[in-house]
């Protein structure tokens, strides 16, 4: 029974990982679609974030279940939070990629014209977010502390594209429209720039929830801001028996990912499964 329980967690985490994944290659189609006016795109990544949230619903199901029929305790217990944790914020950031695809289309349906400067802006702001999201994962993937205290160095990235994006935008507010409802078709498409600041931001909080499950310890995020590496590693707690944390295991999961946007670590290991 207990063996059938540790195979439930490890299964319930490379679900939680393989998430993670479809919604990073998701967002691509979503900004590819909105950059290049391709509304069969942005259609289908549309789509395959309402796939995501079944798959969410499941998975909070399973984690669920298994607190109610195992009463698991300490490290079991941890891993279960942490995934119900991240999983709920799997769905909040595949809210963003949907409304970025819908930006995308509508886009496209209302034939906005944006200037060349705004488009390049998405691209550098979205080229940041992914980076973001490569390090979330690697970090979840490799149990890496040190990972998740870089994350805000990385956000200032897509913070900064995004304060420009809406300078930009600011500037172009007196563009000639057709009429108001024109204007507001432009308005709820430059949000897709606030969109991609979320989704860093979210992939964040996801990344901050492996101090709990490593250490013990519910830090916030002006906490571990605020920590250095061997502050936090000095808190670091064994593993349960239940809880296989296995990054050659895990790594299969997230192993689609753009290799130059999840770090040296991951990215070897993603080569290893290559070879």
């Amino acid at each position: 029974m207990r063996k059938l329980f540790s195979s439930q967690l490890i299964e319930a985490r490379h679900e939680m990982l393989s998430i993670f994944e479809a919604i990073d290659l998701t967002l691509h189609d979503a900004v590819e679609a909105f950059v290049n006016d391709d509304r069969d795109l942005a259609r289908r990544a549309q789509n395959k974030t309402l796939k995501i949230d079944a798959r969410c619903a499941n998975l909070e199901a399973v984690c669920y279940n298994l607190i109610a029929t195992q009463s698991p305790v300490a490290s079991d217990f941890r891993l279960l939070q942490t995934i119900i944790y991240i999983d709920f914020n799997l769905q909040r950031m595949s809210d963003k990629v949907r409304r970025i695809a819908r930006a995308a289309k509508r886009k496209v349906n209302n034939d906005i014209e944006f200037p060349p400067q705004m488009v390049a802006l998405i691209e550098e702001e979205a080229a940041s977010v992914y980076r973001v999201l490569g390090a979330t994962a690697s970090a979840l993937v490799n149990n890496d502390l040190a990972t998740v205290l870089t994350l805000s160095e990385e956000d200032e990235a897509v913070h900064g594209a995004y304060q420009e994006f809406f300078r930009v935008f600011n500037r172009t507010e007196t563009m000639e429209v057709a009429d108001d409802a024109q204007m507001d078709d432009f308005r709820r498409t430059v949000m897709v720039s606030r969109y991609l600041d979320r989704v860093a931001s979210i992939s964040m909080e996801c990344a901050y929830r492996l101090v709990f499950l490593l250490t013990g310890q519910r830090w916030s995020a002006d906490d571990i801001a605020e920590a250095d590496e061997d502050e936090l590693e000095s808190l670091r707690i064994p593993s349960g028996e239940g809880v296989t944390l296995d990054p050659e295991s895990d790594a299969r999961f997230v192993s689609h990912l753009a290799l130059d946007e999840v770090g040296h670590d991951l990215a070897a290991l993603i080569s290893e499964l290559a070879e």
